[in-house]
């Protein structure tokens, strides 16, 4: 099986997340083969999973990845799609949450038109990278992994 992580960055903290959920995949399901490009890298679409990602700026995901999923439709119709985005709402306090969900992944998940199996919101950084989010890293690949 082959997946192929999809992603944009400003400052490279998304790029952190990419490598980690790069090296869960090989740890936890072994006979996937992952490559990695950014979104506008992607010529190939031969893939049966791809992981979307986008940092947060300005309040929403990156324009190149929104057109990326919006230009590429009818090429991942039938794969299967995961969406994650790497934000600062986390520091927000108890409707956290709902807004990530509505402002963050909504807008990414609307333009997915393969099988959504999942999405997720990661803790950004502004200086130091947070080596505690690659737990939840390798905590949600192990949820996608069971759905492959």
């Amino acid at each position: 099986m082959k997946a192929c992580i999809i992603y944009d960055t400003k400052r490279g903290s998304t790029t952190y997340f990419v490598k980690w959920i790069k090296e869960g995949f090989e740890e936890i399901k072994a006979d996937l083969d992952v490559d990695v490009k950014r979104v506008n890298e992607v010529e190939n679409f031969d893939y049966e999973l791809f992981v979307i990602g986008s940092p947060i700026y300005w309040e929403r995901p990156l324009k190149t990845v929104i057109d990326f999923l919006s230009s590429n439709g009818d090429r991942l119709k039938d794969r299967k799609i995961a969406i994650f985005v790497v934000c600062m709402a986390q520091l927000f306090g108890r409707h956290t949450e709902s807004y990530i969900k509505k402002r963050y992944l909504m807008p990414l998940e609307e333009k997915v038109s393969g099988k959504l199996i999942g999405s997720k919101a990661f803790r950004g950084w502004l200086k130091k990278p947070n080596y505690k989010e690659k737990e939840k890293v390798v905590e949600w690949i192990r949820y996608l992994a069971a759905k492959l």
